[in-house]
């Protein structure tokens, strides 16, 4: 059966009827009007071959004597004739001249025409009006068949209508000169020139269309350099902010533990002072490129969302916290509303989303109160972000969701950032299926809402371990640090001997490293010529007489880190490292640690947690 339809298929191509390519386009070929013709004219005349068989069948029939026959034979030829020249045009070598196939299909059409003359001239000196008017109804419709299927050349369309419709209705004339076969004469003719007309507004129609499909082709040509132009743009963009992230994170982790580690030196007044406004500057350049971590990682479809039971009290509390001081700087008073309900979302995004609407309330709207709170709305549960700042107005409150859009308020100073924050919320609302929204009016304050949280049931989940005390946990824990980079090698060494740990400092690891030395390993990813830091810790492990906690810290990408680093139970750390987050994956290692016996790791020691701060959207989380 397949192979029956594939040689039907090629027979059909071959003879044209099953032609792809049958629309007539200047563009491709200059000839197109023959290509349009010879189309579809095998086809057509192996018709016509078959319609003047069946009426010479007929006027055999009726004896009307030895001219039929010729007129059989010669109907034959020249339809299979015309046939055969479709069929080698299609099939024509390059250097043959197109134009001579064109001459010869309207040197036959007319030839065509002359026989179905000359045919009704003779039906009507030998025959009937009855036969006459079959001949007339066969000869009428074989001629608008020709306006169909050769309108696209005139020149053979015209010749085809005016050398058969004249003689038949000279052939009416024969016939008698009575009113009636004058009449039918008369109408002959204005059938003649009806089909020249219909034949010149197709020709007309398929110029008019052509002109329209070349002029769509050029059309569709720019706008794909367009687009493709646009493409590459977003993705040098994609690359830059790719690269510039990567290229801050190196310094911005070094003077973030430098300046934590100058919390716990003894400074005056003045230099205390200092420090605070070294700190609040960090925190504002880190937060520069975390938006631009994000950004990046939406760009390139990196950030995949872990759908799951969250508890929104504890996740905005978390916020609120972590926003306290710098509402405290802005004059900000924040009212929360403590909530009982369990959402389903990725908890890291969903934080993000609530963290940026606070900081942006925070940061437009110095002086003001601030609400944040969870509320039922169209059977679905809402959190809500409203301020009493100076509103937005309705022309802009649109733009605000763009990227690098910052609209200033009046009676507000020039708020820092890039204007990256709300259209990461708006991205990552569309890809856990949500939607944020905002009313606000001018001098009247603003709210967002962010809807469409399914609820969940509450999870259950271990006690957490109270934080106090980590300093005595983590005094004698020996950590070994590998980092090519000489500042942040040593603000590491200086924040961890300050925690009680015993540090040692390298920027490279030799066999003569002995692991059972170790308590903890934190390894920088990317180290000096090529080497790779989680491969560094497999060998360490592999020669160590017990399991070793391990952390892995990382300026670049880290979506190909994460299976890897899950199924070994090592952390990884996303740099710009806070020092809370370091803090807390040395507690865990210590914990981990407590059995120094053990060969294998206890599935307390290394919480999952740790491996989610992969993602940079749960960087801020795991903060708390």
């Amino acid at each position: 059966m397949v192979d029956e339809q594939g040689s039907g298929s090629r027979l059909g191509r071959w003879l044209g009827v099953l032609d792809v390519d049958r629309r007539p386009t200047a563009e491709h070929d200059e000839n197109w009007r023959l290509n349009y013709l010879f189309s579809i004219a095998t086809v057509s005349w192996i018709i016509h071959f078959c319609v003047t068989m069946l009426a010479g069948v007929v006027l055999l029939q009726a004896g009307l004597g030895a001219w039929v026959p010729v007129w059989m034979v010669s109907m034959a030829l020249l339809s299979l004739a015309l046939a055969t020249v479709a069929l080698a045009y299609r099939h024509r070598k390059e250097a043959t001249s197109p134009e001579v196939y064109g001459a010869a299909h309207s040197v036959l059409t007319a030839a065509i025409g002359l026989v179905w003359g000359i045919g009704a001239v003779l039906c009507a000196m030998s025959a009937s009006t009855e036969m006459l008017t079959f001949y007339t109804l066969v000869l009428g419709g074989t001629a608008l068949g020709a306006v169909s299927s050769q309108h696209i050349l005139m020149r053979s369309c015209l010749l085809s209508i005016w050398t058969s419709v004249p003689l038949l209705a000279l052939a009416w004339l024969v016939n008698g000169v009575s009113y009636g076969p004058l009449a039918t004469a008369g109408m002959m003719v204005l059938f003649g020139v009806t089909l020249t007309v219909l034949a010149t507004r197709m020709n007309g129609a398929v110029e008019q269309n052509v002109m329209l499909a070349d002029a769509l082709a050029a059309r569709n040509e720019v706008l794909l350099r367009t687009s493709a132009g646009l493409a590459e743009a977003h993705e040098e963009k994609s690359r830059f902010l790719a690269q510039a992230s990567h290229d801050l994170r190196q310094p911005i982790h070094a003077i973030g533990l430098f300046v934590e580690y100058l919390h716990g030196v003894r400074l005056g007044r003045e230099g205390r002072e200092v420090l605070h406004n070294i700190d609040r500057s960090l925190e504002s350049l880190t937060r520069l490129c975390r938006s631009l971590l994000d950004l990046s990682a939406l760009d390139v479809g990196r950030v995949k969302p872990e759908i799951g039971p969250v508890s929104l009290g504890e996740l905005m509390g978390e916020v609120i916290r972590q926003a306290s001081e710098p509402a405290l700087a802005r004059n900000v008073t924040i009212r929360f509303r403590p909530s009982r309900y369990w959402a389903r979302s990725d908890p890291a995004l969903l934080h993000t989303m609530v963290q940026n609407l606070v900081s942006n309330a925070i940061k437009y709207a110095p002086g003001a109160q601030l609400l944040v709170g969870v509320r039922r709305r169209n059977g679905a549960l809402s959190i809500v972000v409203a301020d009493t700042g100076p509103g937005i107005a309705s022309e802009d409150q649109q733009r605000i969701f763009k990227e690098f859009v910052q609209i200033k308020a009046p009676d507000t100073a020039e708020a820092d950032g890039l204007g990256l924050g709300l259209s990461i919320v708006h991205r990552l609302a569309e890809m856990l299926g949500l939607r944020v929204t905002v009313a606000s009016k001018l001098t009247e304050g603003s709210t967002f809402c962010i809807d469409g949280l399914g609820e969940a049931q509450p999870a259950s989940r271990p006690r957490r371990q109270s934080p106090a005390g980590h300093v005595h946990l983590l005094a004698g824990l020996r950590v070994l640090v590998v980092d090519d980079d000489r500042a942040v090698r040593d603000s590491t060494v200086q924040l961890l001997t300050r925690w009680g740990c015993a540090v040692r400092a390298t920027d490279r690891v030799t066999l003569a490293t002995d692991p059972d030395e170790f308590d903890f390993l934190l390894f920088d990813q990317e180290l000096a010529d090529g080497e790779i830091g989680l491969s560094h810790i497999r060998n360490m492990r592999a020669r160590s007489s017990c399991w070793i906690p391990a952390a892995l810290i990382t300026g670049g990408r880290t979506d190909h880190l994460v299976e890897p680093c899950k199924a070994e139970e090592v952390a990884i750390l996303a740099k710009p490292v806070r020092p809370t987050q370091l803090r807390s994956v040395l507690l865990s290692g210590a914990a981990g640690r407590t059995n120094l016996n053990q060969t294998t790791p206890s599935s307390e020691a290394m919480p999952a947690a740790a491996v989610r701060l992969v993602t940079p959207s749960a960087r801020s989380s795991a903060e708390t």
